[in-house]
């Protein structure tokens, strides 16, 4: 039997507005070539420098942080000029002499020779027939040099040309290029008859046609796909890209405003480089548009953990503070003030309204982070009150003042699905939490529907807790499909189409129908067991397989011992640990990048010396001993069938169910309300033939919501699609 009680009546929480928000950060070049709508590669020429305080191996292709964290690098310009290449006879190097300023630390020098270079931008320059992009350079030449700027096919077709006289020292050529052809592998070609020698300082070329029609903007498609999911504020810049692998790839806002040729670029820890044209600005500038909230989240002083970090002494952690309280004037203060003036100057007179969010860090930890944590948050706090800080960790554990945490979990659908009571139990005058980053991700890569109706499943908890749980944003938020980072994303593209994963039509539905406050409601459904298997794994490293491990061994200090575990590694780790530390004992399942506490702290008397320890987990339930006496003993949360969470919408009258199916049955379902309801209701539909489902490009719209009308009243029975995500809307009635 499979049903639901409503209590309208009965109200819970009110609904929190920000719930449902978004996450950018720069991966899977998400930005270059992706959101923001630059179509040439390497527009500044720098992308192949290898970065400051860098090795290089030129055998492997690594830069190597003087920490020793190592990272892709295959584009060093000591092997060519990355996306650009000369042909018939043009001439070709970089020069870091004669830049065409301090933030341009190359410049390209052509000798065309009636030859030609090309940009093949982002695995091709898409261009649309009749459409105008906009073109402009810095190039200058000691001479009159007439050089022809085209766009065509990858075999020289021209499709657009434009002629412009180089003469002197740099100066800015501009132009609009219409195509006269649709081409979605086109180039940027320069050509000239002349052997007089020409320096390129800065190449760009945007199509005309941006989100709001902005010189210096968003990919249109891309940023409407944003729009659709009616997000509640945009985080940004990172993510990862924000700490950096060494001091000198952490990110600065400074670094991301002004001319876009004369910002500094930002080598990411993702391989890549960025030009910083999407930064802190035009960020601004999209949560003005979208008219959401925005979060700035800014390094505190420490590179990422888990890349073999680097703390950042005194003087360079006040660096950082000054440089995120410049970021916060230049978003806020009046166009009279030094910060303002600068926004002003990038086109901006009024402040901008809507940071309101600050984050100190990101997935930053333990000792170090607590003392910039405090360092930022005491300083920021006495001078802009106004903002709601965020804590990368459980600050407040080490007695700091703490507003929200920021929790990330990335994992496998069970995972998700099993964990809808994961906030059950919070303090309710408590911190709030911020799900930050959260994802299904093992097992599921290429975004199916399985990972949607795992993550569909936990945020019914989720809202059942908003009133601690105040927001959640889905991550990463973007792929570029040629420059693979990591997967799943939310939304796909290549340089001239895109589509989305199921998941993000999960959120839209979730984000579509929120209500007003959570009312009162019961579930009673079937579950599955949530079934565990693998081996121990001993401190020393030693496997021993079987249902049950007993040794006689030293636990003083430190301890800990794997159970269920698969030997998997790394973002696809699967095992329970029992872990001893400070005299107290726990169990915590770590799952992919997840970490979840199976049975919190308790306290612990550990013995000195050698101790008999007996740990016995057999398919759903694990019991632990020391000594002879039971420390734990646990049987796991089941996997329900029918996950839920009613709210009701004042304004219109009506019940909103949010019910997911995570079973691969049909349920009939028995809905019951304290009320009169109408005869119908509206439901809305995610389902489809298997786990496993997925979109693609040839397949954009093979898992998508569908809606229908049903027949319904005070206490009505309905079909549950199986492997579905349901939205019911159904009105109350006084007839």
């Amino acid at each position: 039997m499979y049903n639901i009680n409503i209590r309208t009546k009965e109200k819970l929480i009110d609904t929190s507005p920000s719930l449902y928000g978004l996450f950018f950060e720069d991966i899977n070049r998400a930005g270059d070539g992706g959101l923001y709508a630059e179509l040439l590669r390497n527009r500044a020429f720098d992308d192949g420098i290898i970065p400051e305080g860098c090795s290089y191996d030129a055998e492997n292709k690594l830069i190597i942080s003087s920490t020793g964290w190592s990272s892709s690098f295959d584009c060093c310009e000591l092997e060519g000029v990355a996306g650009w290449t000369a042909a018939n006879g043009a001439e070709m190097s970089l020069t870091d002499k004669g830049t065409l300023n301090k933030n341009r630390k190359r410049a390209l020098i052509v000798k065309f020779n009636g030859g030609a270079i090309i940009n093949d931008g982002f695995m091709g320059v898409p261009v649309e027939c009749g459409k105008n992009y906009r073109f402009y350079m810095f190039a200058k030449s000691n001479k009159s040099v007439f050089v022809k700027v085209m766009l065509t096919s990858e075999s020289g077709k021209i499709y657009a040309e434009h002629s412009f006289d180089i003469n002197g020292d740099y100066t800015k050529y501009e132009c609009e290029l219409t195509s006269s052809t649709t081409d979605c592998n086109a180039r940027l070609s320069f050509s000239s008859c002349s052997e007089e020698p020409v320096t390129f300082g800065f190449v760009s070329l945007f199509p005309k046609d941006t989100f709001m029609g902005r010189e210096n903007g968003l990919r249109k498609s891309l940023a409407q796909r944003l729009i659709k999911l009616k997000p509640a504020f945009l985080r940004f810049p990172g993510g990862c890209i924000v700490e950096g692998f060494s001091k000198e790839t952490a990110y600065r806002f400074a670094d991301s405003i002004g001319p876009v040729w004369e910002r500094k670029p930002h080598w990411l820890l993702w391989s890549y480089m960025t030009t910083n044209g999407l930064g802190f600005h035009e960020y601004l500038q999209f949560c003005e548009d979208a008219g959401i909230d925005a979060m700035y989240v800014f390094n505190c002083g420490m590179t990422c953990q888990g890349r073999c970090p680097d703390y950042f002494d005194e003087k360079l952690i006040e660096e950082f503070y000054e440089d995120t309280v410049h970021a916060i004037l230049y978003a806020t203060a009046p166009a009279d003030t030094e910060w303002g003036y600068k926004r002003a100057a990038n086109g901006h007179p009024e402040p901008f309204t809507q940071l309101k969010y600050l984050e100190i860090g990101n997935e930053n930890w333990g000792g170090e982070y607590n003392k910039r944590y405090e360092y930022f948050y005491k300083r920021l706090k006495e001078q802009f009150p106004q903002f709601i800080y965020i804590s990368t960790d459980h600050t407040e554990k080490a007695g700091l003042a703490t507003e929200y945490v920021d929790e990330h979990f990335y994992s496998d659908p069970i995972f998700f699905a099993a964990n809808t009571g994961l906030y059950d139990d919070l303090d309710r005058s408590g911190i709030n939490i911020y799900c930050g980053e959260y994802a299904a991700t093992i097992g599921v890569k290429e975004g199916t529907l399985y990972g949607a109706l795992g993550e569909a499943a936990f945020l019914t908890g989720v809202e059942r807790n908003q009133d601690k749980v105040r927001m959640t944003s889905y991550a990463p938020l973007f792929k570029n499909v040629d420059y693979v980072s990591w997967k799943p994303d939310m939304i796909v593209f290549n340089n001239h189409e895109d589509y989305a994963i199921p998941s993000y039509y999960m959120l839209q539905m979730f984000a579509e129908n929120r209500g007003d406050y959570v009312c009162g409601h019961s579930v009673v459904a079937d579950s599955d067991r949530r079934i565990e298997s693998g081996h121990f794994t001993a401190p020393d490293g030693t496997v021993t397989e079987g249902k049950c491990y007993s040794a006689d061994i030293d636990i003083s200090g430190d301890f800990r011992i794997s159970f269920w575990d698969r030997g998997t590694v790394g973002e696809e780790q699967n095992h329970y640990d029992w872990i001893l530390e400070n005299g107290t004992s726990k169990v915590v399942h770590y799952n992919g990048w997840s970490a979840e506490i199976i049975c919190n702290e308790i306290s612990c008397d550990i013995p000195e010396g050698t101790a008999h320890i007996e740990l016995t987990a057999d398919e759903d339930s694990f019991k632990i001993t020391l000594n002879d006496k039971v420390i734990h003993e646990h049987t796991l949360g089941a996997i329900p069938h029918i996950s839920a969470v009613c709210t009701v919408d004042r304004n219109s009258g009506e019940v909103i169910s949010k019910i997911v199916n995570f079973s691969e049955n049909e349920i009939p379902l028995t809905i019951v309300y304290d009320t009169l309801m109408a005869e119908t209701a509206d439901m809305t539909v995610l389902t489809a033939d298997s786990y496993s489902a997925q979109n693609s490009f040839e397949s954009p719209e093979a898992v998508i919501p569908y809606k229908a009308e049903i027949q319904a009243s005070r206490e009505f029975s309905v079909s549950v699609k199986p492997r579905s995500v349901n939205v019911i809307r159904h009105k109350g009635t006084t007839a």
